[in-house]
């Protein structure tokens, strides 16, 4: 078993790896398809075969099965963690582009109000520096736009480069982007409210199978000794937990695509 499992293990690797560089040179040029296989897969493979061959594939089945289950429960924390900052950063955007919009109002100069708006909110300390430097503002504030969450500095540019421009009041226009970013967390609010349910029905489909396992005890059955007890049981456990875990990042993944916060 283990000759054979060596045989699999280079035969994978050949064909991930693909032919050594002077067999291709000699080979006729052909269009390629822009495909690349990373090391990590070929070495996860390599793994997995070699896992095989030495602990058997019913323990090769049992590591997958918890490989899915730990890793579909980090990246829902990941997830999680991701847009709550992302909310955050969203919220010191707009309290940032309120104040910016104030100080302005009350007739100080931008360069003097950015800078004094930047000891509130640190989102605007490089726009800031710029401004002190004599750089280009907007483009400052269009890399801190391009932070997850921080989307709304966008908005924030596009009034800086307008003013500088046309010479219009930023004042102006600043107000009316800060109003525009207030209504924007609002929506924001309304659609995490609805999406929780989304993600908390993804967390119920989760749990389903442990309550179908309840109700095979409470009919006078053994499920976890068919479960684990055989190959077959271990084929269902497996298949179970790969499509509950892709049932749960599916709604996961919809539920980001409807978020508001960029």
């Amino acid at each position: 078993m283990v000759t054979g499992a060596a045989l699999v293990a280079a035969l994978s690797a050949a064909v991930l790896v693909g032919p050594a560089p002077g067999l291709r040179r000699l080979a006729p040029r052909r269009r390629r398809l822009p495909t690349r296989v990373s090391p990590w897969v070929v070495l996860g493979l390599l793994a997995a075969v070699g896992a095989a061959g030495a602990l058997g594939l019913r323990a090769v089945g049992w590591m997958a099965v918890g490989a899915i289950a730990f890793g579909t429960a980090g990246w829902l924390v990941v997830s999680a963690r991701r847009r709550r900052s992302a909310s955050r950063r969203a919220g010191e955007c707009a309290a940032a582009a309120r104040v910016l919009s104030s100080l302005l109002r009350s007739g100080q100069i931008p360069t003097v109000a950015l800078a004094e708006a930047a000891r509130d909110s640190p989102v605007l300390a490089p726009a800031a520096a710029a401004a002190a430097l004599g750089s280009d503002v907007g483009a400052e504030l269009e890399r801190v736009a391009s932070v997850p969450g921080q989307g709304g500095m966008r908005s924030v540019a596009s009034a800086w480069r307008v003013s500088e421009r046309s010479g219009a009041p930023v004042a102006d226009v600043l107000s009316s982007v800060s109003e525009n970013l207030r209504r924007q967390r609002q929506l924001q609010a309304v659609i995490d409210a609805e999406l929780a349910a989304a993600r908390a029905s993804g967390h119920i489909m989760a749990a389903l199978p442990f309550l179908a396992v309840g109700l095979g005890f409470a009919a006078g059955a053994d499920p976890l000794r068919f479960l684990f007890g055989g190959v077959i049981g271990q084929v269902l456990v497996l298949a179970a937990v790969t499509l509950t875990a892709a049932g749960v990042l599916w709604i996961d993944k919809l539920a980001q695509g409807r978020s508001a916060v960029r």
